[in-house]
């Protein structure tokens, strides 16, 4: 898997230029002009700056919505985008299956199977499928009709685009030990991204309200191994820990 930010609001500008732009958008409904564009894009005080992001972080977020990040993700599986996808608020470019030949495509073995000695059953039901796939497209069955045998983890490649607001409720959402491990991972790395290229999102990302730490371990500690819906009474107690935090939709 790999996860690389390929283009954001404010790439090749200032490194606080999104920051800015922020501030001013939010600031509009008490001054909009060309005076105080400026101002802000200028003249505002990097101790200004500190102190109006985390306010920002705190109200309203429609204004969150005029900055944009877009990555490249690849070698994900069809398991993981078939929830990533789901996100009503994002754009999706996404490799299709329906037309690219994946004669000679991978899947990610999950660690349940190869921690429970099955990952000889495993690569054997992939090597049967690839090899019932290669004859489909070899007597002339089109590619759009052959991947109906695809399994479900099979490798892919998918480019998305959030706005920030978007992102943070994915954030809150997904990099969460409720969602499936690959998702958890995307989702970090995202973030990783765009702390990169945009320190002050921080407390959009991570706001200290959401923080719980010494609870998630106690979770994760009595999860083990297993998914939170295979624990259905963690898995509730889980529920209502959102619901307080106020990330999951």
């Amino acid at each position: 898997m790999k996860v690389r930010l390929i283009d954001y609001t404010g790439k090749g500008q200032a490194h606080d230029y999104a920051a800015r732009l922020l501030i001013f958008i939010k600031n509009t409904r008490l001054s909009q002009s060309e005076e105080e564009l400026d101002r802000v894009m200028n003249q505002l005080s990097g101790a200004e700056m500190a102190q109006q992001l985390p306010e920002i972080a705190m109200t309203i977020r429609s204004s969150w919505e005029f900055i944009n990040y877009t990555w490249m993700i690849t070698g994900v599986t069809r398991a993981m985008t078939h929830q990533f996808v789901r996100s009503r608020h994002a754009s999706f470019a996404q490799q299709a299956q329906r037309v690219a030949d994946m004669s000679d495509f991978e899947a990610l073995m999950p660690e349940t199977v190869s921690n429970n000695g099955e990952a000889e059953l495993w690569n054997s039901m992939m090597d049967r499928i690839r090899g019932a796939y290669q004859k489909f497209r070899n007597v002339g069955i089109p590619a759009q009709d052959a991947r109906g045998i695809l399994p479900t983890n099979v490798l892919t490649n998918i480019i998305a685009q959030f706005n920030l607001r978007a992102f943070a409720e994915l954030v809150g959402k997904r990099e969460n030990i409720r969602a499936q491990g690959e998702y958890a991972e995307v989702v970090r790395l995202m973030k990783e991204e765009v702390l990169n290229v945009h320190d002050w999102a921080l407390p959009f990302l991570e706001p200290e309200r959401t923080k719980t730490p010494a609870l998630d371990k106690l979770l994760k500690e009595a999860l083990g191994n297993r998914s939170p819906v295979d624990a259905p009474e963690i898995n509730a107690a889980l529920k209502e820990l959102d619901l307080v935090k106020g990330t999951w939709g």
